[in-house]
């Protein structure tokens, strides 16, 4: 009897082993298909496998090309919101995995490009009722979204809610592209009465509030040379380093001959580039992350909901400063 348990532990043990390495396989096969799809233009057949191929890996590298197909779709709004995330999973990644470095980034730069091609809307209610629903030009929006911004397609917006209760809530948000509105909402008890004090449906009923647009865009830009800058610090001081490690071991501790000159000069001219790349993309970068945090806060009221954060990043071999950032 024991044995039979014995047994029977065992497989169910392999069984579980295998199923992890099954389930990858799969994922990998989904993304491959899924980008021989993407690279012939058939970008509607290639979401759908996108689309799995995230649920089952959880990947930012799937999830980017959603984004990416929902943009040749012309689904704007959507890829926005594809990419903003596709940057959040990539950043938390990437602390310790540094193959998805190159997606955060990729996805950090095509995001920014997206920011002119939108406008956002933030619908703030007071004290939602269990049961309110919230319709964005028809589209119903999660509740979890509520008081938070939504790209939607630059012009008029309609807004509907409907909650237990209250009355019904109809309203017009123009909204423009590249920046932010607000439209926040106090629903009245349904059967309160006289409404003639209540507020006329139509856009001039909003509380819009300008959260940011081509200052904060410009930040983005700025930001992005400065990164940029201090990368190119990070290779050429990593080459004048192992140049002058190489002469001090060739040359053992003295000076290196006549003939040596040469690569000298060499290690002098790159660890030169290396400090003027750290100092003009350090500033550049600093002045990028001014220019985006005094542009405006992605949500009103709460201007540390966008967070900007210069953190260094140090290897064996490179060194420098990366930006990390939510909006």
């Amino acid at each position: 009897m024991r044995r039979m348990w014995f047994f029977v532990l065992c497989a169910l043990m392999c069984a579980l082993s295998w199923s992890g390495p099954a389930i990858a396989a799969d994922s990998a096969t989904t993304f491959a298909e899924a980008v021989e799809l993407f690279t012939a233009k058939k970008h509607q057949e290639a979401l759908p496998l996108f689309r799995q191929a995230h649920e089952a890996s959880g990947s930012p590298n799937a999830r980017i090309y959603i984004a990416r197909c929902l943009l040749e779709l012309g689904k704007v709004p959507e890829a926005y919101e594809e990419m903003k995330a596709t940057v959040e999973e990539a950043t938390a990644k990437a602390e310790t995995q540094e193959k998805y470095v190159p997606t955060r980034d990729s996805a950090a730069a095509e995001l920014a490009l997206l920011e002119r091609r939108v406008g956002k809307l933030i619908v703030a209610i007071t004290e939602p009722p269990a049961g309110t629903v919230v319709q964005v030009n028809g589209s119903e929006l999660d509740v979890a979204r509520f008081g938070l911004p939504m790209a939607v397609e630059p012009g008029m917006v309609t807004v509907s809610v409907r909650a237990p209760g209250k009355e019904s809530v109809d309203r017009e948000v123009e909204v423009p592209a590249g920046q932010t509105r607000s439209l926040a909402l106090t629903l009245q008890d349904a059967g309160g009465g006289d409404d003639s004090d209540a507020p006329p449906v139509g856009p001039d009923t909003t509380d819009e509030a300008d959260t940011g647009g081509g200052l904060r865009i410009a930040g983005f830009v700025v930001a992005g040379l400065g990164l940029a800058g201090v990368g190119v610090f990070a290779v050429t001081a990593s080459m004048a380093k192992s140049e002058f490690d190489e002469l001090d071991e060739e040359c053992g501790g003295v000076t290196c001959p006549v003939s040596e000159q040469g690569r000298v000069d060499d290690g002098r001219t790159l660890a030169t580039v290396a400090n003027i790349s750290l100092i003009a993309g350090s500033a550049l970068l600093v002045g990028g992350v001014a220019m985006v945090i005094f542009g405006g806060p992605s949500e009103p009221g709460d201007s540390a909901s966008a967070r900007l954060t210069v953190a260094p990043i140090v290897g064996p071999s490179t060194g420098g400063l990366t930006l990390v950032g939510r909006f």
